[in-house]
C-alpha cells in the first residue's frame, strides 16, 4: 500500500472540502448531510489502507511519528494563531490540558485535531483486534458490536459523553474503520470501479433517498426495530452509501490535479484550516464582502479562500518542515528541486 491510490487521495479531496465548508456559514441542512459521512469517509479509508506489517513496537513507534508528533506540532501552532487572531490570553494551563484530553468539541483553540488522537487509538485497538481474532467475518462483527455498544452507551454519535481522546468516538468510528479493511482484504474495489455494481447501486440509491427521504425513513419503520438499534444502523448504512457514492464519483473526478493535491495534503487542512485560514478570512476580508445574508455563498468563499491559503503553506511544510508531518527531511532532494526546477 505504499504506492499512492489515485481515487483514494480524490476522495480525500473531496472529503477535506467538505470538513471546511462544514466548519463555515453553511445553512443547518446541508452541513448535517455532510456532518453524517464526511467522517466515516476518513476512518473508511484509514481503514482500507491499514496494514499489520510488522511487530507491534514497530507499528505503534509509526503511528506515534504520523499521528501524534503532528498532533504536538498543529496544537501549539494552532494555539499561537488562535490565540493571536481571537485575541484571547495564553493560559498555558488550559492549553496543556486540553491537549492531554484531546476530547472532540473542547479543543479550544482548534476542535478537528481530535480526528488524530482518534485515528492513533483506533489503529491501536484494530492492530490488537486483527491480531487476536483470525477470522475477517468475525473481526467485522466485533466492530459492529462495539460501535453500536458506544452508540447506546456512550451516545457517541451525539457526544453527549465525551471522553479522553475521543474514545467514545473512536470506539464508533471504529465500525467504518474495520469496514474500509474489511473491503480491502476481499478485494471489492479492485476491478474497474466505474463499472462495479456495488459502486453503482448504493450511489443510485443514494441520490434517490437525497431527493427523496421518506423512502429510506419508511423503509426503516417497516422494520420495527428498536430506536437505539435502528439509530445507529440507519446512520451505518446511510454514511455507507454516501461513502460508495464519494468513491464513485472520485472515478471521474480522478482526473483533477486539484482535488488529488487537496487529498495528498489532508493532514495540513484539516489542521490549519480553522486556526489559520478562517481566521485571516474573518479577520480581514469577510466584513468586505458584505454576505451575510447569504451563508451559502459566503460559506464557499471561506472555503475557496482557505484551500487557496493553504496550498502554498502545504508546499512550504511538506518541503522545509516534514518532521512535522511525520516525515524524513530529504535534504538532498530539496537541492535536486532547487536547482532542476527553478
Amino acid at each position: 500500500m505504499s504506492k499512492r491510490i489515485t481515487w483514494i487521495d480524490t476522495c480525500k479531496g473531496i472529503g477535506i472540502f467538505l470538513v471546511i465548508i462544514g466548519h463555515t456559514t453553511l445553512v443547518d441542512a446541508p452541513r448535517i448531510h455532510i456532518y453524517s459521512f464526511h467522517m466515516p469517509l476518513f476512518f473508511f479509508l484509514s481503514g482500507f489502507l491499514f496494514s499489520t506489517k510488522g511487530s507491534f513496537k514497530e507499528f505503534s513507534l509509526i503511528k506515534v511519528k504520523t499521528l501524534l508528533v503532528p498532533y504536538i506540532f498543529f496544537a501549539i501552532i494552532s494555539f499561537l494563531l488562535t490565540t493571536h487572531y481571537l485575541g484571547m490570553p495564553i493560559e498555558i494551563d488550559s492549553f496543556f490540558y486540553s491537549t492531554i484530553e484531546s476530547r472532540r468539541n473542547y479543543i479550544f483553540y482548534n476542535i478537528p485535531l481530535w480526528f488524530l488522537t482518534s485515528l492513533f487509538l483506533i489503529e491501536i485497538i484494530f492492530y490488537y483486534l486483527v491480531n487476536l481474532i483470525k477470522n475477517k467475518y468475525a473481526i467485522l462483527m466485533v466492530v459492529i458490536t462495539v460501535g453500536f455498544l458506544s452508540h447506546w452507551q456512550l451516545g457517541a454519535a451525539r457526544g453527549t459523553n465525551i471522553l479522553p481522546w475521543s474514545l467514545d468516538q473512536s470506539l464508533y468510528y471504529l465500525v467504518f474503520f474495520g469496514i474500509g479493511y474489511f473491503v480491502r482484504i476481499l478485494n471489492w474495489l479492485e476491478r474497474d470501479l466505474k463499472k462495479s455494481f456495488l459502486l453503482v447501486v448504493p450511489s443510485i440509491l443514494y441520490i434517490w433517498f437525497v431527493l427523496d427521504s421518506t423512502v429510506y425513513e419508511r423503509a426503516w419503520q417497516i422494520l420495527h426495530l428498536p430506536p437505539n438499534i435502528q439509530i445507529y444502523l440507519s446512520g451505518i448504512l446511510w454514511a455507507l452509501l454516501a461513502i460508495s457514492f464519494t468513491i464513485y464519483i472520485s472515478q471521474f473526478l480522478s482526473f483533477s490535479p486539484v482535488l488529488s493535491y487537496l487529498g495528498r495534503n489532508t493532514l495540513i487542512l484539516m489542521c490549519l484550516h480553522l486556526p489559520l485560514a478562517i481566521n485571516v478570512f474573518n479577520t480581514h476580508f469577510r466584513e468586505g464582502l458584505n454576505l451575510e445574508n447569504h451563508p451559502n455563498i459566503l460559506a464557499l468563499f471561506i472555503t475557496i479562500f482557505a484551500i487557496l491559503i493553504l496550498i502554498p503553506v502545504s508546499y512550504i511544510m511538506n518541503n522545509l518542515f516534514p518532521f512535522m508531518l511525520g516525515k524524513k527531511f530529504n535534504h538532498k532532494l530539496l537541492v535536486y528541486n532547487y536547482i532542476f526546477k527553478k
